[in-house]
């Protein structure tokens, strides 16, 4: 009796790796296939209690647009690549379902959108930063509340770029 019931264990723990491992990602087509255009694609993982630090203000409202993110990934440029560029991108997100929400163009010139994929009750958010020097590409892990983005408006935008960066 006692091996049987180990057997279906193993069995039960076997089958929920092997559905675990068969789970879709959330990652966008568009950035899985720019992750094979440029292997040497940095990817960087910024968890809430660093992404807090960037409230340099203390806004509460800072605090709500982020409260039920668990991470952003970050996606850097290929430090030795001129030609890794993230003008597709935008085609590719709106070709996978996802929407444009937010669009602006900073006084440094650097144009940022923010697009989400509603799937039922679950949202996933991809922002694009395209600049002169660094095309960046941030994906959330989590929800965060669009109704405080203007939240961001206020931050200091180079301090938040260096610290998600890891420039401390």
């Amino acid at each position: 009796m006692l091996n049987e019931t180990k057997g279906i264990l193993c069995a039960l723990l076997f089958a929920t790796l092997a559905i675990a491992g068969c789970a879709k990602s959330d990652t966008p087509t568009p950035i899985v296939e720019l992750e094979k255009k440029y292997p040497e694609l940095k990817k960087k993982y910024v968890y809430q209690s660093l992404i807090r630090l960037a409230n340099f203000k203390r806004d509460p409202d800072y605090e709500n647009l982020i409260k039920d993110v668990r991470k952003i990934i970050l996606y850097l440029p290929p430090s030795e690549d001129s030609t890794y560029q993230i003008t597709g991108l935008p085609s590719g997100l709106r070709s996978d379902g996802y929407e444009e929400l937010i669009s602006v163009r900073t006084a440094e010139a650097q144009r940022i959108s923010l697009w989400v994929k509603e799937s039922g009750k679950k949202s996933h958010y991809v922002a694009l930063v395209d600049s002169s020097t660094d095309d960046v590409i941030l994906e959330v892990d989590g929800e965060i509340h669009p109704e405080y983005i203007q939240s961001l408006v206020g931050a200091d935008q180079s301090s938040l770029m260096n610290l998600l960066k890891g420039g401390f």
